[in-house]
């Protein structure tokens, strides 16, 4: 950027198009088997996260409007907010007529070990001088899944409240306490709900209500200005032993009164959180995107009664749709953020995919030694390898992989078999295109079936992260298994080679698969082609190639200053036509925040800031939504309602590691700190603070402050192994760096050893622990 320029920042990305509005907010606690998703008209949806009842949801929620007919809120105009990004506490906030009403969800846990759900309705007359009376209802359904939406693949359908699940309602027996409180009772006798309502209110539970049956129902006169209250509590009886009455099993424990429940809830994070880790930047809407983003991938981690938890991805499914390529990138944030425990819990899972495997789909020899979770990908036992790999390297968790070395090396040796039936000769004797890679398969979602080099860099990635493990481990076979990842690399960059295509401008382009050509379109070549390559570091940031990639990109693949991708088409036909229904026109899909994490990274290696702080602030705003900044897979400007796979697993781990990737990017031993930075972000009086991060060296921990105008303090505690460490501060109103002062850790002030640019230092060999004064110059 030109000096003086203007930076891309939050104010000027965000508001280029409409932003998403959520259209689930989960507010289970973390590792809880039982999910409850808030949707934007107030109602919640309770399901198994180990789908053990199949499809079967359970609905709870208000309802408003008139005796004659209750209705949904309507929830175009409902506002959604949390109360910390650190606790999945939401308030929604509505005006119907002269009431304004406020309601408060969340969740605890009981005495009985299952969750709560507490939802706390406030109801104010906002006529300045007339009495109102109002009538509101609590409705309890059971249903299937498809039976609640539009279309049975709800993350691709906008929002929209359909009345018919919740009309049959649930048969309950009503048992009051008072006039105001009193509980509804399931069949065997157990509690399903308690409520309360303010004095004056006249409850009653009804067989009908206009189109509704078996539904709690609450009339209440509000003065002008006046305030009311219902409170609901349910408990979780949909999952788990049926039929049995809960330890507690009478009503006499008083229901908590609302900030009490916040209290026990907060509480109830505040416990899985690591403190001793934390990522603290000065821009409250990154910061808040981080927090996010951590507080719900302990909401995508379901525990299991062997001592394994199921990784979910989010969106619509239970957590037995596990995609391994997806849920690595949030498990890996995890790792660093102290989180280990919690993902050795999921490493169990994994471990347990090899037995009985089918291996992924495509023409393998066998699928003896494969991982199988869930999703069919060729890459998905490389992706496991890789996940293995890094906990280990970040955690040196020795017992640990000893343990489980019989599983983990039955997979290495099937890629090393899997690779070994590929490596042929044509009728000529020469290699044939896919020599040495992995047989064709599916790649991804996507129809698609060849010989993909996405497959492959996962799975040579996998196997290479696994092979520095088995190394560290001191294990016989650590150096047979890095000269197979050698060789795979050798005959993947081989491959892409022999494919290269040079166009009349003398620009390469680079396939993603090995039989298919320039003009030929297939799979999705912006995320599934070259970018790949760069992400896996077969392809380093400083490779010649990248700039022809870029323009490649740009030119044929739709890439752009603000997204990397934009999808062909849907890829059912059904849902896009669905998709432009709802929008009334053609419409843009956007696949946000793989491929521009990608990118953010490069550009920052590259020193091309004005473009890494474009795909920052454009991934930050149209990744994450309007109103809770919970991270979506799809966006369309088109339909804000949409937001596929939200709150969305990948997406969490890449809005993270995105974020951290300002503030320091780790390449085997070189350290590179504020590479792309905000220049905001450096201003007086702020600061970029972390520590404790996990890295495969060791923890780092940092702290950049400009104090004043002309004085930035860096404090350092660096892992051990960094043998070279650039600084980037890169600072607004024309201030550069004139010079810096070390400081000794015993107090004294040794000479700087290390090079001054104008807006970076270059210092080699840090050592363990860095102390500078910068001095700056206007």
């Amino acid at each position: 950027m030109s000096i003086g320029a203007k930076e891309p920042d939050w104010n000027r990305v965000s508001g280029l198009y409409p932003r998403t509005r959520s259209k689930r907010v989960y507010i289970h606690g973390p590792l809880s088997a039982t999910l409850a998703e808030v949707r934007p008209d107030g109602t919640v949806i309770v399901k198994d996260a180990l789908g053990r009842r199949g499809d079967l949801r359970r609905g709870h929620g208000f309802l408003t409007g008139s005796a004659e007919q209750p209705r949904f809120l309507e929830f175009r105009q409902v506002e959604q907010a949390l109360l910390s990004p650190k606790a999945p506490i939401l308030f929604s906030s509505y005006v119907d007529g002269d009431f304004r009403h406020r309601l408060t969800s969340l969740t605890t846990v009981g005495a009985d070990g299952r969750m709560r759900i507490h939802q706390y309705l406030k109801v104010t007359n906002i006529h300045p001088t007339r009495s109102r009376t109002g009538h509101w209802f609590y409705q309890n359904t059971e249903a299937s899944h498809e039976r609640f939406y539009e279309h049975a693949n709800e993350d691709y359908v906008p929002f929209q409240s359909l009345a018919e699940p919740w009309q049959d309602g649930m048969p309950l027996a009503h048992e009051p306490l008072d006039a105001t409180s009193g509980s509804l009772l399931q069949a065997d006798g157990s509690t399903l709900l308690r409520y309360n309502a303010d004095a004056a209110s006249r409850v009653t539970y009804l067989s009908r209500a206009g189109d509704f049956n078996h539904l709690l129902s609450f009339e209440m006169n509000l003065a002008p200005g006046e305030t009311k209250h219902i409170q609901v509590e349910v408990r979780d009886t949909f999952v788990g032993e049926q039929g049995q009455a809960q330890a507690e099993g009478n009503d006499t424990v008083p229901l908590l009164d609302e900030g009490t429940a916040i209290a026990a809830s907060r509480s109830m994070w505040d416990g899985y959180i690591v403190d001793e880790v934390q990522v603290q930047v000065p821009e409250p809407v990154i910061q808040t995107i981080f927090d996010t983003a951590r507080t719900n991938a302990l909401q995508l981690i379901a525990a299991r009664a062997d001592g394994s938890a199921l990784p979910g991805q989010g969106g619509f499914n239970d957590y037995t749709v596990v995609y391994t390529w997806e849920v690595s990138a949030y498990l890996r944030m995890l790792t660093r953020l102290g989180q280990a425990g919690i993902v050795k819990q999921t490493l169990n899972y994994f471990l347990s995919t090899q037995e009985n495997s089918v291996g992924p789909e495509g023409d393998i020899v066998s699928p003896e030694g494969s991982f199988r979770a869930y999703i069919f990908w060729m890459c998905e036992t490389g992706a496991v390898l890789g996940l293995l790999a890094d906990y280990y390297r970040v955690t040196k968790d020795r017992e640990w992989l000893e343990q489980h070395l019989s599983i983990v090396l039955k997979a290495c040796e099937w890629v090393c078999r899997e690779r070994a039936a590929t490596k042929t000769l044509d009728k000529a004797g020469d290699k044939v295109a896919h020599y040495g890679l992995l047989p064709q398969g599916r790649v991804h979602d996507w129809p698609d079936k060849g010989h993909y080099f996405f497959s492959d860099v996962t799975t040579w990635r996998g196997l290479s992260g696994m092979a520095a493990a088995l190394s560290e481990l001191g294990h016989p076979d650590s150096p047979r298994y890095a000269r197979e990842a050698d060789d795979y690399r050798s005959c993947i960059l081989e491959a892409i080679e022999r494919g290269t295509e040079t166009d009349a401008e003398g620009v390469r382009w680079m396939p993603n698969e090995a039989y298919t050509r320039s003009d030929v379109r297939t799979a999705l070549y912006a995320l599934d082609g070259p970018v790949s390559l760069i992400d896996t570091g077969l392809i380093d940031a400083f490779d010649e190639r990248i700039p022809e990639i870029e323009y490649k990109m740009r030119q044929k693949y739709a890439m752009n200053d603000w997204f990397a991708i934009l999808l062909p088409e849907m890829e059912d036909p059904s849902l896009g036509a669905l998709q432009e229904r709802h929008a009334g026109s053609p419409i843009d899909l956007y696949y946000m925040n793989q491929s521009e994490r990608i990118w953010h990274r490069t550009w920052s290696l590259r020193g091309e800031r004005e473009k890494a702080l474009r795909y920052f602030y454009s991934t930050m705003a149209f990744s994450t939504t309007l109103d809770t900044y919970h991270v979506h897979e799809r966006f369309s400007p088109q339909l804000p309602w949409l937001s596929p796979w939200q709150p969305n697993g990948s997406g969490n781990g890449r809005i993270m590691e995105m974020i951290l990737n300002a503030i320091y990017i780790l390449e085997g031993s070189r350290l590179h700190l504020l590479p792309s930075a905000p220049a905001e972000w450096l201003e007086v009086g702020k600061s970029v603070r972390a520590s404790r991060l996990g890295t495969v060296l060791g923890p780092l921990s940092l702290s950049v402050s400009r104090s004043a105008a002309t004085t930035i303090d860096i404090d350092l505690v660096l892992p051990p192994g960094i043998e070279s460490l650039s600084i980037g501060l890169y600072l607004n109103d024309g201030y550069r760096i004139e010079a810096v002062e070390a400081s000794g850790e015993q107090g004294g002030s040794p000479a700087w050893r290390g090079d001054i640019g104008e807006r970076t230092l270059m210092l080699p060999d840090p050592g363990a622990n860095v102390q500078l004064t910068v001095r700056l110059v206007n």
